[in-house]
């Protein structure tokens, strides 16, 4: 008795059977609206504008009309147009984009800037707008990046500005390393620009080498890519210092088995007892 009385699932969420021409119709309908909704919708690609094209100025020319002489310099300069680097760069040259050119993101301020890679190409005169390695776009060689903070995204290697934050763990990540080649700089009145000049010397007469050989003082690079082969070049100059020059309590540090190569001399405790600027002599295939 109890069992005949038991509520069921079916009881409480009955099934409903659909016939065929049901779910025919539920289909016309679904597809009616899909049709309405392709209709009324836009799929037209968004519309890239920079600074050099005719409907970014006309824009602009709108946005700060107003009569007073000098009006119509300052409605081509709109905020964000003059370049906030600390570098010195080149006014953009002359160009006017064609309709619907082709364009390229800044990979530091992401703004637009007309695509002019191939004609590079052919004309030199034109400004670099990639990296040499990574081939990723800046526009700062072209026109001035307008990031706020920039130091100058894209360079040649030996005008790349690095700031002077850049010796910091400059040496495999090794603070304790990199703090006695700043102490070594500072005593000799020296900064990270001569650390460059130096090595970028060396490099030309063949003394330091690179991974990507490739690279020399012209080649253009961006910030990462210049820091990268700064550390590189920068490790071979500690390496090359006498270790007359250096206190006593450098040198007479034994040298790790790992050499530069271990995984542990970012600790303090480990980089001050053992000396980093070395091969690694343990387990060396």
């Amino acid at each position: 008795m109890a069992a005949r009385n038991k509520i069921t699932q079916d009881m409480l969420q009955p099934k409903v059977r659909r016939s065929f021409s049901d779910e025919e119709d539920s289909l016309e309908d679904l597809l009616d609206l899909s049709d309405e909704d392709s209709e009324s919708s836009d799929v037209s690609q968004p519309y890239i504008v920079c600074r050099q094209c005719p409907e970014y100025r006309r824009q602009v020319g709108q946005l700060f009309h107003y009569s007073g002489p000098g009006s119509e310099q300052r409605a081509m300069q709109a905020p964000g147009d003059t370049p906030s680097t600390s570098a010195s760069v080149t006014p953009a040259q002359d160009y006017v984009c064609t309709l619907q050119g082709s364009h390229v993101i800044c990979t530091c301020c992401f703004q637009p800037m007309p695509d002019r890679r191939a004609e590079r190409e052919q004309d030199s005169r034109i400004a670099p707008q990639q990296c040499t390695v990574c081939l990723q776009p800046f526009c700062h060689l072209y026109w001035g990046c307008t990031r706020t903070g920039c130091l100058g995204c894209l360079a040649p290697f030996c005008e790349l500005n690095l700031g002077d934050r850049c010796l910091d763990g400059v040496l495999n990540n090794n603070n304790y390393e990199s703090d006695i080649l700043k102490n070594y700089l500072a005593t000799r009145g020296l900064t990270w620009k001569n650390v460059l000049a130096d090595s970028l010397a060396a490099l030309q007469r063949g003394v330091f080498l690179l991974t990507d050989y490739t690279v020399t003082g012209s080649t253009v690079l961006c910030y990462c890519c210049g820091l990268r082969s700064f550390r590189e070049l920068t490790y071979q100059y500690r390496q090359n210092i006498p270790a007359s020059e250096l206190p006593v309590a450098v040198t007479s540090r034994p040298d790790c088995y790992w050499g530069r190569n271990c995984r542990t001399q970012v600790k303090a405790h480990h980089a001050m007892k053992f000396n980093h600027i070395c091969e690694q002599t343990r387990f060396k295939n």
